[in-house]
């Protein structure tokens, strides 16, 4: 009688760890190529965002929203059977609604590679991470020092091209409270509100959440053009890229 040859247990151990090292060896390529793929659509996401800006300003007289500083789009976190949608004035609404009729899409608000948003812990339950859905759609911080200016007569603005419109951030609107790139006055580091928890301490990984894209952050300028911001602890970013052309 024939007897049919199967694996030996040597043979079988060989194979898996074969298979072991190949996986070893790709997945970091497949992490690279994923994050890759989220950047790039986290591009188009704000560039598009950025020309609805443009387009809200050209049918104002070059004026932008006097954005709120919170980030919802709705009240459903209140009653979820009664969904409200926000209107762009009203306190808890995210800026991104004031811009909405020209970028009639949720998601491009959305960068792909977020994990988290601010969410007001403060508030007590059920805010905290299990309220993290109500924040899907606003991941990009506006530039405070922009809203319900006029971009296209203030002097200030005179360089579009070098004032910040709105970036990758944990927080939905950036006030100078500690909340941007560049080194504060009375500082020596930058973001100190989100570093090692941020002030509260409840975020304890909120620095990366304004680099998300392995260290970089998508940053949108008032001309329209994206560009990427290298992690970085303030040194090199100028305050002006915020105020725009003011004497500091």
């Amino acid at each position: 009688m024939k007897h049919k040859k199967a694996f030996t247990l040597i043979e079988l151990l060989v194979v898996i760890a074969i298979i072991a090292l190949l996986l070893a060896i790709l997945m970091p390529a497949l992490r690279a190529a994923r994050g890759q793929a989220r950047k790039t659509v986290c591009k188009v996401h704000v560039a598009g965002v950025g020309l609805a800006l443009r387009m809200y300003a050209d049918d104002h007289e070059g004026k932008t929203h006097n954005s709120p500083n919170n980030g919802l789009w709705d009240n459903a976190h209140t009653n979820p059977a009664v969904v409200k949608k926000y209107g762009a004035n009203e306190s808890l609404a995210y800026w991104g609604i004031a811009y909405f009729p020209y970028a009639e899409n949720k998601k491009i608000y959305a960068c792909p590679a977020a994990k988290r948003v601010d969410d007001w812990p403060e508030w007590g339950e059920p805010w905290g991470k299990q309220a993290q859905h109500y924040f899907a759609y606003c991941s990009y911080g506006l530039n405070g020092y922009i809203t319900d200016e006029n971009i296209d007569t203030n002097p200030k603005f005179k360089r579009p091209s070098e004032v910040i419109a709105f970036q990758d951030h944990i927080e939905q609107k950036l006030d100078d409270n500690g909340d941007m790139f560049h080194i504060r006055p009375g500082n020596n580091i930058n973001l100190p509100q989100w570093r090692n928890g941020g002030t509260l301490g409840d975020f304890p990984n909120a620095i990366q959440e304004c680099f998300r894209h392995r260290g970089i952050s998508m940053t949108v300028w008032l001309d329209g053009h994206v560009s990427e911001i290298a992690e970085t602890t303030g040194e090199d970013i100028p305050r002006r890229w915020y105020l725009g052309k003011v004497e500091e």
